[in-house]
């Protein structure tokens, strides 16, 4: 009886011992595949390297790249070099971080979900500013630029840009932030940058199946390579859409009626605020006071710039001695129940 309890007990040890080291070695092989980058993945499984691929990513490169991303200037061969623009950087219109999340059925957006309202959710809870240029995030995967409506505004000047990165990054230099063309050593830079932030499996929200079937890419045939493939690349854009809209008509106007006054304060500061704070940005200084909402009060229902029903949908154009323009909001940066939040929050403020 002694001895069998005794093989018992050894027989159920095994087991544990071989549980264990399975299941760490499903944690370690996970954690593995976690790290690659999304490129890396996709050539894996015999997809083409994008257009701008970067095999071999420079560190120093890359921290001059974010220097001009956040400041316009980095320092090059020992001194400062000369500023992109003047009047902007890109994280003016462009965050660098992820704008949605990947908590399904929470109330937060799937990456994939570009809903303005689930945008301003995530905004607040990770305290982001919330602005009419896409994310940089995950910038390097995509291979779109300029797309939808963009590409009308453009007209020419996109036709080299819409799919090819390094061509779109001298549009935004010269033209959007009413700026200069960059030297081939700032581009390479800033490339190395994007290079350095580029997604990982690890950002995507990929069922744990699916990372283990990417374990094991070299073993799968070439259907279900490609229906890999198409798994990674549901995860993320690849291209933003971008549809502009006509300024409200007049009947169609709510002046704030029914709109959220707390979401409005919250677009206010993550989104006027960003440039007009303090005249971070432009001529035009705003604040939380009584003299800002009754100024876009005065003006709310005309087609004029300072409308917000108007400013908001077709922005503003550079022009000489007032280079800061503002740029529009697309439909899906901000949508028109949010310009009534953020009304509502102009007449919370005019009666102070």
């Amino acid at each position: 009886m002694h001895k069998l309890s005794f093989l018992v007990f050894l027989f159920s040890a095994i087991l544990v011992f071989s549980f264990n080291w399975t299941n760490k070695k499903n944690v370690y092989d996970h954690y593995e595949v976690d790290q690659w980058g999304v490129e890396e993945a996709l050539i894996k499984l015999g997809d083409s390297a994008y257009n701008h691929h970067i095999a071999n990513l420079d560190p120093k490169k890359a921290e001059m790249g974010k220097d001009l991303v956040f400041k316009g200037f980095t320092t090059y061969n020992g001194k400062k070099s000369k500023r992109i623009s003047p009047y902007f950087v890109c994280t003016d219109c462009h965050n660098t971080k992820r704008e949605t999340g990947l908590e399904r059925g929470l109330g937060m957006a799937h990456p994939k979900d570009n809903d303005p309202e689930k945008r301003l959710a995530y905004a607040i809870k990770n305290d982001l500013p919330f602005l009419p240029g896409s994310t940089l995030w995950g910038i390097y995967n995509r291979t779109s630029f300029y797309n939808g409506d963009y590409r009308k505004k453009y007209l020419g000047l996109v036709d080299k840009a819409k799919d090819d990165l390094p061509e779109a990054i001298q549009v935004c230099s010269q033209y959007c932030s009413s700026g200069r063309s960059l030297k081939d050593w700032e581009l390479e830079a800033m490339m190395h940058y994007f290079k350095s932030e580029e997604l990982k499996i690890k950002d995507l929200g990929l069922f744990p199946n699916i990372k283990k079937n990417l374990l094991k890419y070299q073993s799968l045939d070439s259907g279900e390579k490609r229906s890999l493939i198409y798994s990674i690349k549901d995860e993320y854009f690849q291209s933003y859409p971008a549809n502009f809209s006509y300024t409200m008509p007049k009947n169609k106007r709510g002046y704030g009626e029914n709109g959220n006054p707390k979401a409005g304060k919250e677009l206010f500061e993550r989104s006027c605020l960003h440039c007009h704070g303090e005249k971070r940005v432009t001529y035009l200084g705003l604040d939380n006071s009584k003299l800002t909402g009754k100024f876009f009060l005065k003006y709310m229902k005309g087609y004029r710039d300072q409308s917000l029903y108007q400013i908001i949908r077709w922005g503003t154009y550079p022009k000489s001695g007032r280079k800061q323009y503002m740029p529009q909001y697309s439909k899906e940066k901000m949508s028109d129940d949010q310009i009534e939040d953020l009304i509502a929050y102009m007449k919370k403020l005019s009666q102070k």
